[in-house]
């Protein structure tokens, strides 16, 4: 029997490459943003907690945080709405949700969230890095509650043909470049295929993983 994992952001770039490569071993739940077309649709912004929660049936093996908030507005035009907006995106609506899923979840299931090399180096956002920063404490924090649950965190480095790689302007892109391994993108491949990894294997817990070709 298929073990089943509930991803949300089923319409971002790394669940996509997820879905492709992972459909046929995982039944994927994939809870989606702004796409009515779909059985599971939620913003984190602006959606109650239970208008997901009560619609997800399934027992999980793991749960992907794939949902996310590009940055956007630098510290000179930072606002507290915006500022609000990406912690509530990338913090308080995912615990809010694992408060109410963890009876879903078998023993040794796996949460995972997505942060970003700006949490070490910054971020022309602040709100971005901040909230990026913020996830290690998260983690540590369920953890501590939630033992029979491995939490973990991949940081990621910029990705070749994200969304955001597509709109930075090619000076940016090398700024980036010279400061990776071999003056290269990070794959989306070799990103699904670490959060495959750290589904199947029990003794990674705790972790952040960066997934960023060292980048100094």
């Amino acid at each position: 029997m298929k073990e089943t994992i509930l991803l949300f952001g089923g319409n971002s770039f790394l669940a996509k490459a997820f879905n492709e490569k992972y459909g046929e071993l995982y039944t994927i739940e994939n809870v989606y943003r702004n796409d009515k077309t779909q059985e599971f649709n939620f913003d984190f912004e602006n959606d109650n907690i239970e208008s997901i929660t009560d619609k997800l049936k399934s027992r999980y093996n793991a749960i992907l945080f794939f949902q996310g908030m590009n940055p956007s507005l630098g510290a000179k035009d930072i606002t507290a709405g915006h500022f609000i907006k990406m912690l509530k995106i990338n913090l308080v609506t995912p615990a809010l949700l694992i408060k109410n899923l963890v009876s879903q979840l078998n023993k040794g299931s796996l949460i995972l969230f997505v942060s970003s090399v700006a949490k070490k180096k910054g971020s022309y956002d602040p709100a971005y890095a901040s909230a990026k920063a913020g996830l290690a404490g998260l983690m540590h924090s369920l953890s501590n509650v939630y033992s029979e649950f491995r939490f973990n965190i991949i940081s990621l480095g910029l990705i070749e043909n994200s969304p955001v790689f597509n709109n930075m302007t090619p000076n940016f892109r090398k700024k980036h470049a010279d400061r990776m391994f071999n003056n290269s993108f990070i794959k989306a491949d070799d990103v699904i295929t670490a959060v495959a990894e750290l589904i199947t294997n029990k003794s990674i817990s705790r972790t952040d993983i960066e997934i960023d070709g060292g980048y100094m």
